[in-house]
């Protein structure tokens, strides 16, 4: 598939947005990125220092509140930044399982660089030799979408339309995590589910600005498309 421009925000992020119209199956990867911006070496301080980051976000205690961890090791030149956020309606144990997987994987599919994203249904994880932590970016887009089109693209582009504009300012504004979520009805037998997240680290109108950019490239790239990412 050619994507005219990847849409890639949580998460990569910042946050990220589902939008479902049937039951998801068991969780694979839907993106990774892999930074050509710079390399490491096996064994090296920064490989020591990635090591033990990622291997601290299975166990942090910040998941039992907010799905959530961000958090720093080490000095210039090999200190290494990392963001991990789950799903807001996540269950704990789900969300520790899902980036258990992501701290395993990220790696391997990402050998030796100093910056990569990995991204779920269910979570995506980040680290980088930059500061990530309390900051908004746009640079990492990434969208997918289903063939298949709706039958009415008019009448659900309406209701997908609606049903994101809905979820904005909920998500942005939300405490401890911010989420929203909704169904809306398609047809009389089909549903649209949605869902609007940003990392809590940052602010507001940041979380705003971004899901506006995420719901602009929804209705570009996945317009009339029955399964947006």
């Amino acid at each position: 598939m050619e994507y005219p421009r990847l849409s890639f925000w949580f998460l990569f992020i910042l946050n990220f947005l589902v939008i479902l119209t049937t039951p998801q199956p068991a969780p694979r990867a839907r993106y990774n990125r892999c930074s050509t911006s710079g390399n490491y070496t096996t064994n090296s301080t920064y490989s020591r220092n990635l090591n033990a980051l990622l291997s601290s976000i299975p166990a942090s205690s910040d998941l039992n509140s907010d799905g959530f961890f961000n958090a720093s090791i080490g000095q210039n030149p090999d200190q290494v930044y990392a963001i991990g956020l789950c799903r807001g309606d996540l269950a704990v144990g789900s969300c520790r399982s899902c980036l258990n997987n992501s701290v395993q994987a990220i790696t391997q599919a990402c050998p030796n660089q100093k910056e990569a994203s990995r991204w779920y249904d269910e979570c995506m994880l980040r680290f980088s030799n930059r500061n990530i932590l309390s900051t908004m970016e746009l640079g990492f887009p990434f969208t997918a979408w289903n063939n298949a089109n709706a039958t009415n693209q008019t009448q659900f582009n309406d209701v997908v339309g609606n049903l994101l504009s809905g979820l904005r300012d909920p998500a942005a504004a939300g405490g401890v995590r911010k989420y929203a979520a909704d169904v809306a009805n398609y047809t009389s037998l089909l549903k649209i589910y949605a869902v609007e997240q940003c990392t809590p680290d940052i602010s507001v109108m940041d979380c705003g600005r971004c899901l506006d950019a995420v719901m602009t490239d929804v209705s570009t790239y996945c317009n009339g498309k029955d399964k947006n990412y």
